[in-house]
């Protein structure tokens, strides 16, 4: 059995409804495969494009899903995943402000993938986070 996963850690601040956060992550797991697919334009075969992790991953989807609580602590975990050579995907996106009563919107930095990679090695860089 693979320790291939994919983590993706979200913002607690943005105080999201749960159909939305849920929506966020679904569009952050979807970024390693999305991303990849985009740049097959210039690639002879899709499966060129795919590490044997990301396979391992495909196989096996597991997926966790952690949170901080700010953009300062969510700007830290991308610079140690990043530090470690770890693949990582991030999702900004439009939402309502948190700040602000009504409809107010605002393009917010939401969350990041880290992996698909081995679990010890997001670990890492994810064990003092909670889950979400």
């Amino acid at each position: 059995m693979s320790n291939t996963r994919l983590t993706v850690v979200v913002r607690r601040d943005l105080h999201m409804p749960e159909g939305l956060l849920a929506a966020q992550v679904a569009h952050i797991a979807a970024l390693c495969v999305h991303n990849k697919l985009i740049e097959a334009k210039e690639k002879s075969t899709v499966a060129s494009l795919f590490t044997k992790m990301d396979f391992d991953w495909m196989v096996t989807p597991y997926l966790s899903v952690l949170a901080v609580e700010c953009f300062e602590d969510l700007m830290l975990v991308r610079g140690d995943a990043k530090d470690r050579k770890l693949p990582v995907e991030e999702w900004y996106d439009t939402i309502p402000s948190p700040t602000f009563d009504g409809d107010m919107l605002s393009r917010a930095f939401v969350g990041l993938s880290i992996g698909p990679a081995d679990f010890d090695a997001i670990k890492l860089v994810t064990a003092r986070l909670s889950v979400y």
